[in-house]
């Protein structure tokens, strides 16, 4: 049976992070934008309403809540605004990759310092992207050196690059590397890498150059450089095997959120026009009620509803294991729909919507950057097309060239 209904306890989590978005966030959303980072009491606050792990289970910490559920938080925090959406989100970047990439012991012995009661302090980072790095694979390497993985290589596009208290670092494995978890070494592609756990205190592990953003000014994000950075053994995530598998359910699990981000985005454009459109008038009438700019607000009403469901049901899927045509659909529709519904907000308010006055400029620069984060837009169709044709042109992972950004 299809149900389009919230479950008891989703409502009660939309209403407590919709009133936590309205009140701390959008309010003070400029102010967030200007400063280029957020205050610890709003991570302090977010981390309180548990909403960090939110979607890992509660055996490593989590909330054990589903795909779905996370979806629509973080559409919520997105509404109120993108960027501190992203920088809240930012610190369990990590921890979403070590559950992905990690075996048993390491989800115990890496996730708890997400999970423990200071966790709002716990900063985490993925380094995956890289400046004209190969189709398949890095320029980043990782050689064995005993019991130790000895890392060099830079990273670009990092959130929370250089500071964070744990770096999971994308790297090409080296000639020692052995057969059985990211491949057999010396040779580069998609099965010859491996992720390693970089902890706070590791002096081969700096901070590069910080990223100027056109939007998200919020989200820190810089490169991070690597000059033989020692690894214990430990620290190399483990499994699944093959290791291509749990690096897509990463990307997955990743570009659902930002899906729901952009859903965010695209309600909060098309609900601001809507009332500017209905409070300015003109020839005495409300300019919404003339033909040509009802029309544009009911193609940004029918943008946001069928992101939503695609959305949703793509989460659902994912809920079940499945990683199928829905999320491709949903990660090419929210990127492009949210687009079209921003551009629209800042034409239906004329000039006013081209300065800082009014929010429709910056949702229209946000859905922009959000549009590079996870799976592109371009991989995400590739899938779908492959899917469609019965054809298997699709490549699988997004190269570390055109995915600048992991959240």
């Amino acid at each position: 049976m299809i149900s389009f209904a919230l479950e008891e306890d989703q409502q009660l989590i939309l209403e407590t992070v919709r009133k936590f978005a309205a009140e701390s966030i959008r309010p003070k959303m400029r102010d967030y934008e200007k400063a280029g980072g957020l205050p610890s009491g709003l991570r302090k606050q977010f981390h309180e309403l548990g909403l960090g792990l939110l979607d890992l289970p509660e055996a490593v910490g989590g909330q054990g809540a589903s795909l779905v559920t996370a979806a629509i938080v973080h559409e919520e925090l997105a509404y109120g605004d993108p960027g501190v959406a992203v920088a809240l989100w930012a610190p369990h970047l990590a921890a979403q990759a070590i559950w992905c990439l990690g075996d048993d012991a390491q989800h115990k012995r890496l996730l708890a310092r997400f999970a423990d009661s200071q966790g709002h302090e716990r900063l985490g980072a993925v380094g995956y992207g890289e400046r004209n790095a190969p189709l398949e694979g890095f320029h980043t390497t990782a050689r064995k050196q005993g019991g130790e993985w000895v890392l060099n290589g830079k990273k670009a596009f990092v959130v929370n690059g250089g500071k964070a208290d744990l770096h999971v670092i994308f790297a090409q494995l080296g000639p020692d590397a052995q057969r059985g978890v990211g491949g057999n070494g010396g040779t580069t592609g998609w099965d010859h890498f491996g992720a390693f756990v970089v902890e706070a205190g590791n002096h081969g592990l700096k901070a590069g150059t910080r990223h100027q953003l056109l939007g998200l000014e919020t989200v820190q994000a810089s490169e991070v450089v690597m000059e033989d950075c020692r690894v214990p053994d430990a620290n190399r995530l483990k499994g699944p095997d093959p290791f291509t598998r749990g690096v897509s359910q990463m990307f997955a699990r990743g570009s659902l959120m930002n899906a729901a981000r952009q859903l965010g985005i695209a309600r909060a454009a098309y609900e601001f026009a809507l009332d500017y459109t209905q409070e300015r008038k003109a020839f005495g009438k409300p300019v919404a009620h003339f033909q040509a700019i009802a029309f544009t607000l009911a193609e940004m009403a029918m943008d946001v509803e069928a992101t939503r469901w695609m959305v949703w049901r793509a989460a659902a899927e994912l809920d079940r294991g499945q990683w199928g045509i829905a999320l491709a659909e949903a990660v090419t529709h929210a990127n492009e729909a949210a687009w079209r519904v921003a551009d629209n907000g800042v034409q239906l308010l004329g000039g006013a919507g081209y300065v800082k006055d009014y929010p429709s400029e910056k949702w229209l620069r946000d859905t922009k950057a959000l549009a590079l984060f996870g799976v592109p837009s371009e991989v995400a169709q590739t899938r779908v097309a492959s899917i469609e044709l019965g054809h298997p042109i699709a490549s699988g992972l997004p190269s570390s060239a055109i995915q600048p950004f992991f959240t």
